[in-house]
């Protein structure tokens, strides 16, 4: 396995993952610690700036798990494409690296898809206005996994 791809958990988690050898079910794990450390920042994050109400608070994280499971599942799609970048980036086909970029295209609009699910279900327990921060605290919290993911994933020679 790629050794950027080692750096990349680290990049996510901002731990101390990066010490340990990137191999097999070893990235799975250090994946899934990474992804654990992001969805706890997630939580910290909504619970300080959504300021709820009492009953707000006891419908939205209901929903809101629920919505964080569907985008983790998007989530192992895009890891999935990483994962087989790093693995073929030394001897990457033409085939491959379009099939690459179309699924990378694929679970880009898949994210969006839940998003747009997720914010109808969520504009039926909160405000427009929460609805819009929640999703501008989304996508703050997205861009910054994204920029980590860009800065380690090395070009495509």
């Amino acid at each position: 396995m790629r050794s950027w791809l080692a750096f990349l958990v680290f990049l996510i988690s901002s731990g101390p993952l990066a010490a340990q050898p990137a191999s097999g079910p070893d990235v799975q794990t250090q994946l899934h610690i990474a992804r654990k450390m992001v969805n706890d920042q997630r939580n910290t994050n909504l619970a300080y700036y959504m300021r709820f109400t009492q009953e707000e608070k006891e419908q939205f994280w209901p929903l809101y798990r629920k919505y964080r499971a569907a985008m983790n599942e998007v989530g192992d799609k895009r890891i999935a494409v990483i994962v087989e970048y790093a693995n073929h980036v030394d001897s990457m086909s033409n085939k491959r690296a379009r099939n690459l970029l179309d699924r990378t295209f694929a679970v880009q609009k898949e994210k969006i898809r839940v998003k747009e699910k997720y914010t109808r279900n969520f504009r039926r327990i909160l405000p427009d206005t929460k609805v819009v921060r929640l999703m501008q605290l989304e996508q703050r919290m997205d861009t910054s996994v994204e920029m980590k993911i860009a800065e380690a994933v090395p070009l495509m020679e």
